[in-house]
């Protein structure tokens, strides 16, 4: 559902422990509710009942400066609610997202941008399908961008991460 204000607000108030704190999002503010809540970056909730367990963007939100995202691809940004991490509940947030992705926009693939010290998210990035297409740095933090195509291989269901 596209982000309400309220899960804006949640969202702003997350944080991150060590090194994943480097995600953490700005102070609570209007402004960056506004910035949250306007349509351009399309910005959505992911919720389990009423409970907000993550978020996804779709588009140029999803974008790091210094990648090439000249190939069509919908581009995507994703957060989990910092007490939801670790859990294994990454997959089933990646398959959601995926599959409104696949409904919602005419895209032939889906592309991430991941930090590369984020090796937790490479990793689930890597058995939802997605390959690594390049590599660049922007502020001394490298990153890989990936991309998974969309289309009659998307509803292939995702493998739990291995014990």
């Amino acid at each position: 559902m596209p982000l309400p204000e309220a899960d804006a607000r949640s969202i702003l108030e997350w944080r991150y422990a060590p090194p994943y704190d480097w995600y953490n999002p700005p102070p609570l503010s209007d402004e960056a509710v506004a910035n949250l809540t306007d349509p351009q970056w399309q910005f959505h909730s992911i919720k389990a009942g009423n409970n907000l367990v993550g978020y996804a963007s779709f588009g140029n939100d999803g974008r790091v400066t210094g990648g090439d995202y000249s190939d069509p691809a919908i581009d995507i940004g994703l957060g989990v609610a910092p007490t939801l991490t670790g859990r294994g509940l990454g997959t089933v947030v990646l398959q959601a997202i995926l599959e409104f992705a696949q409904t919602t926009f005419q895209s032939p693939a889906a592309r991430l941008t991941v930090a590369r010290f984020n090796q937790r998210a490479i990793r689930l990035y890597e058995r939802a399908g997605f390959q690594p297409t390049q590599e660049f740095t922007h502020e001394r933090v490298a990153y890989w961008v990936m991309v998974k195509p969309l289309g009659e291989n998307a509803h292939q269901p995702l493998t739990a991460r291995p014990a």
